[in-house]
């Protein structure tokens, strides 16, 4: 195989593997795609080589990987269904994406990146067969998260805003406390909310998360400042981050975070602080990996079990 693979012909081999209908062969020396029916070849048999076999079931097999590392709940759920459905799968799985840019997405970006994957290895196979050195594959020039940020536009909280925020910001609340009794995470909820001050008010950050270019509700983060107790210097802390459920498992979330440290060291702010509880914990490794350190731990012992 002496052509040099380039982004356009992995691009043609791939699109032609999952051509059903036709059959194609690509040119050795020049990497140009043919059709192998005798009319179109240009090229004797040993000039060419076949494409890697791609069958329905490689497809389906494509979807369930990509369902598997779904992060988002209702969307994984849903296209589950899709691939346990029986007949008409593809057409089932296709339309599922379509109701969401951003997920739908994802699964271009993902099956491009699989794909291309596909067609390296048969690439340096061909190569070994022609007595050359394998070739390493070079990294994708754009990954999923570079792409989110223009799916969703980032933008200051006003009062317009409210209702929405409210309504996600008392989701996130009890969803944090899911074992507990509702009635009683009510009353948490009311007591933290009437002892923090306005969110628009003077010190304070509301930033809402809208898709692009619809600007649906997507998600938000609200901080407030806070005077560290043993200086004259200034903390923002993260009172809530919240996405809606349809949105998770986007890097949505992420996104936020990102921006709001941003948004701390542009102010000045001495640190960025945020107190996890609840379910809330398993995001303490999300927020480690942008940097965030312990400052304090608060223990807990069930007395009941304890052994002297």
């Amino acid at each position: 195989m002496e052509f040099v693979l380039t982004e356009e012909i992995v691009s043609q081999i791939a699109y032609a593997m999952e051509d059903q209908q036709h059959r194609f062969v690509v040119h050795r020396e020049s990497g140009e795609l043919l059709r192998a029916d005798g009319e179109n070849a240009r090229a004797g048999a040993d000039a060419v080589a076949p494409l890697p076999k791609w069958r329905p079931i490689d497809g389906f097999q494509l979807m369930e990987r990509f369902v598997s590392r779904l992060h988002n709940p209702i969307f994984r759920e849903r296209l589950r269904e899709a691939l346990s459905s029986g007949r008409g799968v593809f057409r089932k799985f296709k339309d599922i994406l379509k109701e969401e840019r951003e997920i739908e997405r994802l699964w271009f970006a993902f099956k491009e990146r699989e794909m291309r994957q596909v067609v390296w290895d048969w690439y340096n196979e061909q190569r070994e067969l022609a007595g050359l050195e394998r070739l390493e594959l070079e990294p994708p020039e754009e990954e999923p998260e570079e792409l989110l940020e223009t799916d969703f536009a980032i933008v200051p909280g006003v009062e317009a805003h409210l209702e929405e925020l409210w309504r996600l910001d008392r989701q996130g609340f009890r969803e944090a406390f899911p074992e507990e009794d509702p009635r009683r995470v009510q009353e948490l909820y009311r007591q933290r909310r009437s002892g923090l001050p306005e969110p628009l008010e003077e010190g304070r950050s509301l930033v809402r998360a809208a898709t692009a270019p619809d600007g649906r509700f997507a998600g938000f983060y609200w901080a407030l400042e806070r005077h560290q107790a043993l200086s004259d210097r200034l903390d923002l802390h993260l009172v809530q981050l919240a996405v809606e459920r349809r949105f998770r498992g986007l890097g949505l979330g992420t996104l936020l975070l990102k921006h709001l440290a941003a948004e701390a060291r542009d102010r000045g702010y001495a640190r960025l602080t945020v107190e996890l509880t609840g379910r809330a914990l398993c995001f303490r490794e999300a927020f480690a990996k942008l940097g965030f350190t312990p400052t304090a731990e608060r223990l807990a012992l069930d007395p009941s079990g304890f052994d002297a």
